[in-house]
């Protein structure tokens, strides 16, 4: 299951990239996302999956470089032999900035932050993320990412495939 989504991932991503045309204008934009996760490394041995929603607000200085910050809820299910054991799911609230680097409708996007987690006896760590994405209509945006929660030598890292609106105001 984990590599079909990566290759619908990839395919997505890059039939996308072949069709992005579009370009943010410069001023401030808002986007509601939803984003689904595969954990990778060792949190792939606590969760097969997750699911996530977020907010960001961007300001585009030009058609190159934006600002962004960002905010959501993302939830990993817990593996079902795990489950069995007394484990239980882990959510964490990421709050990140960023700086979007455009080339038309194409862009890279670097963001740190923190994530603090929601479950009985987590904390809060450091959370950092790597994205790629394109805008496929001027309200669309599609967007594949590496992130990593780290904390003591220990990182909870996923790729995840965020499909938001995006409004300009």
């Amino acid at each position: 299951m984990k590599k079909a989504f990566l290759l619908f991932a990839a395919g997505l991503f890059f039939v996308g990239v072949s069709q992005a045309q579009y370009e943010r204008p410069i001023g401030s934009e808002f986007s509601v996302g939803i984003t689904g996760a595969l954990p990778v490394g060792d949190f792939s041995d606590y969760s097969s999956f997750g699911l996530g929603i977020d907010a960001k607000y961007a300001y585009n200085f030009d058609e190159v470089i934006a600002a962004t910050v960002s905010a959501g809820y993302n939830n990993f299910f817990v593996k079902g032999d795990l489950k069995d054991l007394g484990y239980k799911n882990q959510g964490f609230v990421p709050l990140k900035a960023g700086v979007r680097f455009s080339m038309g409708g194409l862009y890279a996007e670097p963001q740190i932050g923190a994530a603090i987690g929601t479950s009985k006896g987590s904390e809060t760590v450091l959370d950092y993320a790597g994205q790629l994405g394109f805008m496929a209509s001027p309200n669309l945006d599609l967007s594949l990412r590496y992130e990593g929660m780290s904390k003591n030598s220990i990182t909870n890292s996923f790729i995840g495939l965020r499909v938001a609106y995006t409004m300009p105001f």
